[in-house]
């Protein structure tokens, strides 16, 4: 299982990280726990550095964040209040 995090790790970094980093990571606390304690510590060094190199992880995570942060009504209000001056209140089913 130590050899798979550090693989993943590896991967993680030089190719597509919004896979393989999560792998890595999942792979290196198994080694932890099954005492290949050398290869699961490498191998979450691997992800985190993994993490810090992917830019769609790191999208991912201020997302997650940003939600967390603010109310999602602050942004939704305006843009329904918006559509409801245009369509009305009855949400676009007015009879001609």
């Amino acid at each position: 299982m130590g050899y798979a995090a550090v693989a993943f790790g590896l991967l993680g970094i030089f190719t597509f990280g919004f896979i393989f980093v999560p792998l890595g990571l999942i792979c290196s606390v198994l080694a932890l726990f099954m005492g290949q304690a050398v290869w699961g510590f490498i191998g979450i060094l691997l992800a985190i550095a993994g993490f810090i190199t992917s830019p769609k992880l790191w999208v991912i995570v201020g997302m997650g964040a940003a939600y967390a942060f603010f109310d999602s009504n602050e942004f939704l209000k305006p843009i329904l209040d918006i559509i409801n001056s245009i369509f009305g209140d009855d949400g676009g089913t007015r009879e001609v």
